[in-house]
């Protein structure tokens, strides 16, 4: 192991080596300029992408923002280096599968999630008519008919799934009106992959990571946020609602980290202003929904910004 410390401003921490260094995929965290850890070098498959190291937690490092210390540098270094100001998000691979088996938990019932899980609801208001919809949502996280199913199914149907032949006719129909909820082929269909095919399961989870996931981590990275707490309300705006909604933002004041704000005071009135909407709205289905607003308000009073503790979704307890 070499004594590594960070040299420039943010560095990111990564689960694995990127494709290219523009690449956002795979971040963790942002280490700051003078954290300090233990650390091996790894070759990257593509010499240039540089040099890599990886840490004894199994994150990845960019070696152009490390300062590499050999033995004799090492042992100038303090005896005691206070880290805890420098890394800037906690959020760990437990505490990112925690907070994906809530929102599962909020979307199919389960921990693990539903991957054969299958719902027709009137929640897609029709951009021509303006009128409420039925479509299809379904998998693990509940993605919709309308939104990015249809790219899940292709997907599936790339990987030669043991349903792709069934599905493959349906693809120029999928996302288009009418509706596909009334064909019970279909539907079906993509219960049976999602229940017996390990194919589906592993194209869902590509789907939410790279769809919601990311994007979520993403927007909680860009505007400062550190939180676990922070990120569970984030991600499951992303899934509930597409994102953050700007319409609910202008309910409140508070600016965002990034922006001079206090982190939890911009979470507790994002979490207020969506739950008042949610246990107003004119739609019954949005009315029900209000558990999720419930369970972070909970959280928030129990004071569990750092999720370690147990919590309860929807009636289900996450350790």
């Amino acid at each position: 192991m070499k004594k590594c410390i960070v040299t420039v401003a943010r560095l990111n921490k990564r689960n694995a080596i990127p494709p290219a260094l523009s690449s956002k995929a795979g971040i963790m965290g942002v280490v700051m300029k003078g954290f300090s850890f233990d650390a091996e070098e790894v070759v990257p498959a593509d010499a240039t992408l540089g040099k890599w190291y990886k840490d004894r937690d199994q994150y990845f490092y960019w070696g152009g923002g490390l300062s590499v210390l050999d033995e004799t540098e090492q042992a100038v270094l303090p005896e005691h280096t206070d880290n805890n100001i420098l890394e800037a998000f906690s959020i760990t691979p437990a505490i990112k599968t925690k907070i994906q088996r809530v929102v599962n938990v909020f979307e199919t019932g389960k921990a693990d999630g539903n991957y054969a899980a299958l719902v027709k609801y009137a929640d897609h208001k029709d951009p021509v008519t303006k009128a409420m919809m039925v479509q299809i949502t379904y998998g693990r996280s509940q993605t919709t008919e309308f939104g990015h199913l249809p790219a899940l199914v292709r997907h599936y149907i790339d990987l030669n799934g043991t349903y792709a032949g069934k599905l493959q006719p349906y693809l120029g129909r999928l996302g288009r009106k009418p509706s596909l909820a009334g064909d019970e082929v279909f539907c079906d269909t993509l219960k049976k992959a999602g229940k017996e095919d390990p194919v589906m399961a592993l194209c869902q989870d590509s789907l939410f990571e790279s769809k919601y996931y990311q994007p979520a981590y993403q927007w909680f990275a860009a505007n400062g946020f550190t939180q676990p707490l922070s990120l569970l309300v984030i991600y499951d705006s992303y899934i509930h609602s597409g994102g953050i909604l700007a319409f609910l933002r202008k309910r409140f004041p508070t600016a965002v980290p990034s922006q001079g704000g206090a982190e939890k005071s911009w979470i507790i009135n994002y979490v207020d202003a969506r739950h008042e909407w949610l246990r107003t709205h004119s739609s019954s289905l949005l009315q029900k929904t209000v558990y999720r607003t419930a369970c972070f308000k909970e959280q928030i009073g129990a004071g569990n910004w750092s999720l370690q503790k147990p919590l309860k979704a929807n009636g289900i307890t996450i350790q």
